[in-house]
């Protein structure tokens, strides 16, 4: 053999013609068996070209031969990361350091060992070492960002990918962690431009066009965050992490059966990833097959069991079976999932101690809707003896300065008076230990101001021979269900079609569906703009006959109050809802309507349209602005 034979091999190699390259070490170790350095670098070529096992069997016998090569033992640590061996790379990285305590290589092979083994902190401390012996070294300046980000420590892993960008300003993997990181900062906008820059500059890459799509689907472009997906998974189709992305895509546009393919194929490519089973669990749950959503988030906590998704999605599973031990257990996980949402104190929180004679403050943590709803329980803990103090939304305080039990209403951002301990809304039936049998039921609960009653008494006179229904079909976009629990105004033209009824808008805040009954093709009254705050809001329920809308804040501040609300729902519902009801726990007043199906909008509102029809001819002449109490559902 000459070494013309392996300086042509290395050309090939060099030049990535791996196939090339393979084909010349195979005809050197044809007639050499048993040379080292071919065995090593058929084996190196074989690990690129993804036959891992190949190759740790061909960088094995090459050690065998000659043990005293550090970069064969760091080769052969780098095929064991590959194939998810890190406790077999581990040795092997340390005969190689052994032999040359400063290889780079084996240095960076450790640092991926520690890291799939979760020992991140040891990880950065081998990363950091490799890169301090050859600064220039951009794959292990990649790996040392990414564990410093599992680690938190964004700031750090920023200036890792400077470091890459400024070896490499076109490098897709920095381009790509750079727009991540405006992800992370909800710079959307510019994480967009940066991902559409590297899909440009690198249309083959998958990692591009995937990162774009997660952007595009924090936006809620969910068309183009599809599209996205779609081209990453062609680019990448043994790659599980955009067919993952791309089913929850889908769930979020209804498409479920393709979602749940797209999780099918993820998990067969990579059967213990645990977000797949978590978005499985979502999906199987979006079509009521409680039992396969319970067994999906069980195997996603199998594989990962501080996934705080999991245990949140868990909680609202049991809470939906009415299983409120396990599910309010469970539902303190929001803090890691909602870490935004969390307040810190020096006073301790309550969890159910004794707090005679003590100041509470009980805080709104999530939305409105939730805050109306949990507010029931103040007159409970003023029971047990303790003055209590309400902090919420400045929208919410005006109509909740008279809640039984709470002693000062504060609006957000005003300073605290003294208090003893804390509990958000939201831990209180937890705290209270309630059970679906002694949650409160009196309604209703709130009061409204007399003067703005009457005054929007006087403003409705002109529809007094109408039946005045108020409306609202969308909910915060920001909401994780919004495409399942908001319709648009549209829906609502079989009602508005109906004689004698006075449609009249409640839809407050931003909205992309139709905002006005002109859009919506009725007529539709809208006095939104004289509604200031939640307080007007009721005063106004106060005046109407009926209140008809998506599962939004609207239709608990109705039930709230014991108007007559019916509420109308997705085919998997938000869990206070429960199943198969048509009636709640939560308020008598309030009726429930469900879609057959999901994403079934016009079944429902024909159901809807033919009820009211009922309700119409059955109104009494004496007192025709209520409806019959016994048409209400018996619990």
């Amino acid at each position: 053999m000459s070494q013309t034979e392996i300086d042509r091999a290395l050309r090939e190699h060099s030049a990535g013609r791996l196939a090339e390259a393979e084909a010349i070490y195979r005809e050197i170790l044809q007639q050499h068996p048993n040379h080292p350095p071919a065995l090593h670098l058929l084996g190196v070529a074989l690990s690129q070209q993804g036959n891992k096992r190949a190759a740790i069997d061909y960088i094995s016998r090459a050690i065998a031969l000659n043990p005293n090569i550090a970069d064969f033992h760091s080769n052969l640590a780098l095929a064991y990361c590959e194939t998810g061996e890190p406790e077999k790379a581990v040795p092997a990285c340390h005969k190689a350091l052994a032999l040359q305590k400063d290889h780079s290589g084996a240095l960076n092979q450790l640092g991926m060992a520690m890291k799939q083994m979760g020992r991140l902190e040891e990880s950065v401390e081998c990363f950091q070492r490799a890169v301090a012996v050859q600064p220039d070294f951009a794959v292990c300046w990649g790996n040392l960002a990414d564990s410093l980000r599992r680690l938190g420590r964004a700031s750090e892993a920023d200036a890792c990918y400077e470091r890459i960008l400024g070896m490499n300003p076109e490098d897709p993997k920095a381009l790509c962690a750079r727009a991540e990181t405006f992800l992370n900062k909800n710079k959307i906008d510019d994480a967009i431009a940066l991902f559409g820059k590297a899909a440009e500059k690198f249309p083959s890459e998958w990692i591009t066009h995937n990162g774009l799509g997660v952007a595009f689907s924090r936006q809620g472009n969910l068309d183009k965050a599809v599209a996205c997906f779609e081209k990453a998974v062609s680019l990448a189709p043994e790659s599980a992490g955009p067919l993952n992305n791309l089913g929850h895509t889908y769930v979020l546009q209804g498409r479920i059966d393709e979602g749940l393919a797209a999780y099918d194929k993820a998990l067969a490519i990579r059967p213990d990833f645990p977000d797949a089973y978590n978005n499985l669990g979502n999906a199987l749950l979006a079509k009521l097959d409680l039992e396969g959503a319970s067994k999906a988030y069980e195997k996603t906590l199998f594989f990962q069991p501080d996934h705080f998704d999991a245990h949140w999605n868990r909680a609202l599973l049991h809470l939906l079976q009415g299983d409120f031990d396990r599910g309010w257990l469970e539902y303190e996980w929001r803090w890691l999932k909602f870490p935004d949402q969390r307040r810190f104190f020096r006073q301790p929180r309550w969890d159910g101690f004794d707090i005679a004679g003590k100041t509470i403050l009980l805080y709104a943590e999530q939305g409105f809707g939730d805050t109306i709803q949990f507010v029931r329980l103040a007159p409970l803990v003023a029971a047990l003896g303790a003055t209590v103090n309400l902090e919420c939304p400045r929208e919410l305080s005006g109509l909740l300065q008279h809640v039984p039990g709470v002693a000062r209403t504060l609006s957000r951002g005003d300073p605290l008076p003294p208090f003893d301990v804390q509990c958000p809304l939201l831990s209180l039936p937890r705290a209270l230990g309630l059970t679906a049998e002694s949650t409160p039921r009196d309604t209703p609960y709130l009061r409204v101001d007399e003067n703005l009653q009457r005054r929007w008494q006087q403003r409705l006179r002109p529809f007094e021979k109408s039946f005045k229904i108020g409306i609202a079909w969308a909910g915060a976009a920001i909401h994780a269900r919004d495409c399942d629990r908001s319709t648009d105004a549209k829906a609502f033209a079989p009602l508005a079609a109906i004689p004698g009824v006075q449609l009249f808008s409640l839809q407050l805040g931003d909205s992309t569906k139709a905002r006005s009954g002109r859009e919506a093709g009725f007529e539709l009254t809208d006095f939104t703009s004289e509604l200031h705050d939640f307080a007007d809001t009721a005063a106004l329920l106060m005046n109407l006959d009926l209140v008809i809308a998506a599962d939004t804040a609207v239709v608990h501040l109705a039930g709230a109050l014991n108007r007559p609300v019916w509420t109308l729902l997705a085919f998997s519902p938000d869990w206070r809802w429960l199943l198969n009801h048509s009636d709640t726990m939560w308020y008598p007043s309030m009726r429930l309507f469900r879609q057959p199906t999901p994403g079934d909008w016009t079944t429902l509102f024909e159901r809807v349209a033919s009820q009211l029809k009922k309700e119409l001819a059955s109104r009494s002449s004496a007192n025709p602005s209520s409806l019959p109490a016994d048409d209400l559902p018996a619990r």
